[in-house]
């Protein structure tokens, strides 16, 4: 069966563990944005059992009739009782298109946040204190701070409607000129993927806007390299409005193995494997048997496993009694082709100046 997945995105010990499980071979094609899974899956050259989009790809594809529906009752795994999902996942699909969960399972979720450089004087202080402003206002920052930004321009036209305290979901000719203020307020040191995260805990870099996943990335990294956590020098700051995600299981309209898929699927959705699946991925597991499975070490004698746990439960905390909603910020839902090219010349225009 033959999957397309994002980069540095699964267990491969969980895979190989499948494929001895089921005697199926798997193997897994790489794409590094929603926009390139949706030409892949829409070309029809090759036939994907299983793809990896985001919430606002997944409705495109959905859309454009690209999908076919999940058969729930080949997921022996999928039980709402027993085996629930993390409030945040159910509360993030409840905001998303009428009927997403016909079409989807979902795989990871989290949100985007603002990764710091601990080692710039004064800039966490900014940010607790500013907020966005901290971001996009030099103002409001500490002289000389370089700011990287996720290079999507639908991320980035998100962000700036968030510093605007605005929707991520509007567009018309007055959002795209806040967007194009708040962006061209200064010149970003850098617009980038990985190497984000990379410059920021290398100390060439001080804040940027970008998955939280990537941060908690590093932060794994360094703790296997024998780091503390007092002694990391860097930190999230995660926005109450910012871009909540998550990434699903889908299944193309023209794929051949339909019911290995499924079994795919099912397999994930075991709390043991979700837990090892999300040990070396590093994002925010769906699955509350697994999330507890994960938070159970905040106490282990094992330095690793006690900082794992430490960071699911300060980054992906459970929802508070009293909170209006189970996770921070917002979903962001599909735009036109046309929308979408505004804001790509919009972007690459202000990235050329």
């Amino acid at each position: 069966m033959l999957i397309l997945n994002w980069g540095e995105y699964i267990n491969d010990e969980m895979v190989q563990a499948f494929e001895k499980e089921t005697g199926y071979e798997v193997i897994i094609s790489i794409a590094d944005s929603n926009e390139l899974f949706y030409s892949k899956v829409k070309s029809g050259t090759t036939a994907y059992d299983l793809v990896v989009p985001s919430d606002y790809m997944v409705e495109k594809m959905v859309k454009k009739n690209l999908l076919q529906e999940i058969d729930y009752r080949k997921l022996t795994n999928y039980d709402p009782i027993n085996n629930p999902y993390m409030p945040g996942v159910s509360g993030i699909q409840s905001e998303m298109f009428d009927g997403n969960e016909n079409y989807a399972v979902p795989y990871f979720w989290g949100t985007f946040g603002i990764m710091y450089n601990k080692q710039k004087a004064g800039l966490e202080e900014a940010l607790n204190t500013n907020g966005w402003d901290a971001y996009f206002d030099p103002e409001k920052r500490p002289s000389g701070t370089r700011v990287g930004m996720y290079n999507t321009p639908r991320f980035a036209y998100a962000a700036a409607l968030f510093g605007a305290g605005l929707s991520p979901n509007i567009f018309d000719e007055a959002s795209l000129k806040v967007a194009e203020d708040k962006l061209s307020n200064f010149k970003f040191t850098e617009w980038g993927f990985d190497t984000l995260k990379k410059g920021i805990a290398a100390n060439n870099l001080d804040m940027a806007y970008l998955y939280t996943g990537d941060f908690l990335d590093m932060l794994y990294t360094r703790l296997d390299a024998g780091d503390k956590l007092e002694d990391i020098t860097f930190d999230i700051y995660i926005p109450d409005e910012t871009i909540a995600f998550m990434d699903f299981f889908v299944i193309p309209k023209n794929a051949r193995h339909v019911d290995k898929a499924h079994e795919f699927i099912d397999f994930f959705l075991r709390p043991e494997v979700a837990y090892e699946n999300a040990s070396v991925v590093g994002y925010a597991t769906p699955i509350r048997n697994a999330y507890d499975l994960i938070i159970s070490h905040i106490d282990d004698e094992d330095p690793w496993l006690s900082a794992w746990a430490y960071a699911n439960k300060t980054y992906y905390p459970l929802p508070k009694e009293g909170d209006l909603k189970p996770y921070k910020g917002t979903p962001l839902s599909d735009f036109t082709q046309a929308q979408n090219d505004r804001i790509n010349l919009l972007i690459n225009n202000i990235k050329s100046k």
